[in-house]
């Protein structure tokens, strides 16, 4: 357990669950109120502050390399997309990038089929990667660090993670990027868009899809939850498309507050992060999670229920890898 993400995490209180169709939103709410210390990427990168660009000329599939001329430290997200150069990437995790500082931060590929450039720097997408991508590539990360240290996942697992949902909801990619599928689906998409708004005080969301916990995100301020709040709606939104079921058992609060007492008392280790602070990753039955720790508190935790988790019982909450179909079977006989 951590201290600080214990502590965080306890002190937060549940507001009302919003549902439409299969995806349901269980508000994370506190008191605290103030600006940030830090700029997001997307802020940085509108004023001309950061520049995220290849390594270098020849480019590494697995590094980027951030440059940040602002005063102010810059925050980019764990499964943040970013478009251009020379393929789309994913981050791997949450990153505080220092003032006036470079750095080299880990990411995953989204588009195995193109290797030229098509931008000289990246820029931020609409959406983050779907949940359930997320949580296998948390679990990837996990590993590696506990093993090596080094916080990268498995680059040919998500590649063929990203070919099986194309398959199997009909999307056809020239160079098999993720983003392409969100495009296939955009019109459906923003019909769960406009279904979810943030609340006065939501510093996080626990999301559902099928009455089944897919995963939690929580910032440290409530202006950081909302700039970011689209991007992670859109990543669920597109699982909840996948994994399509017209009829299922909603969650109950006594299993989030069981799945929020789990992350909040589980297995933590703490390494070094890219950039400021720690990259710490815990894990409990059920449920992995990854947080960054800097200037004192919990700035952000993204946290899933495991794909390895264990078929406990029929109904339960966390067992959302084993209980659903594969996408085909469910999409296609609902077609959207």
């Amino acid at each position: 357990m951590h201290t600080c993400i214990a502590e965080t995490l306890l002190h937060l209180q549940l507001g009302e669950p919003v549902t439409f169709k299969n995806l349901s939103m269980f508000p994370l709410l506190n008191g605290v109120t103030g600006s940030p210390d830090y700029l997001t990427l997307e802020d940085a990168l509108q004023a001309n502050l950061v520049t995220v660009s290849e390594v270098h000329e020849g480019g590494v599939v697995n590094d980027l390399k951030v440059t940040n001329r602002a005063p102010q430290a810059v925050l980019i997200v764990d499964g943040e997309e970013l478009i251009g150069a020379k393929q789309n990437r994913v981050v791997n995790l949450t990153i505080l990038v220092p003032a006036e500082q470079t750095v080299v931060i880990p990411v995953t590929c989204v588009e195995q089929g193109r290797w030229h450039h098509v931008s000289r720097h990246f820029r931020t997408s609409r959406q983050a990667m779907p949940s359930t991508m997320r949580a296998r590539k948390a679990e990837q990360v996990y590993y590696r660090r506990m093993t090596t240290g080094e916080a990268y996942a498995d680059q040919y697992a998500l590649w063929d993670e990203i070919a099986v949902r194309q398959m199997e909801m009909d999307v056809h990619s020239p160079t098999a990027s993720m983003a392409d599928i969100y495009d296939r689906f955009d019109v459906t998409l923003r019909d769960y868009e406009r279904a979810f708004e943030p609340l006065s005080g939501q510093v996080g969301a626990l999301f559902a899809i099928n009455g089944r916990i897919v995963s939690m995100d929580v910032f440290d301020y409530v202006s950081t939850f909302a700039r970011f709040f689209p991007k992670l709606l859109r990543g669920c939104a597109l699982d909840a498309i996948s994994y399509f079921q017209p009829q299922f058992t909603p969650l109950t609060m006594n299993a989030v507050k069981d799945f929020l007492h789990r992350v909040a008392h589980a297995d933590a280790q703490a390494f070094p992060a890219v950039g400021e602070g720690e990259d710490v990753r815990s894990r409990a039955a059920g449920v992995i999670g990854a947080a960054l720790v800097a200037r004192n508190r919990m700035v952000h935790l993204c946290a899933f229920t495991s794909p390895d988790a264990p078929n406990e019982r029929e109904d339960n909450p966390f067992d959302l890898f084993t209980a659903l179909s594969r996408p085909s079977a469910r999409w296609r006989r609902h077609r959207w």
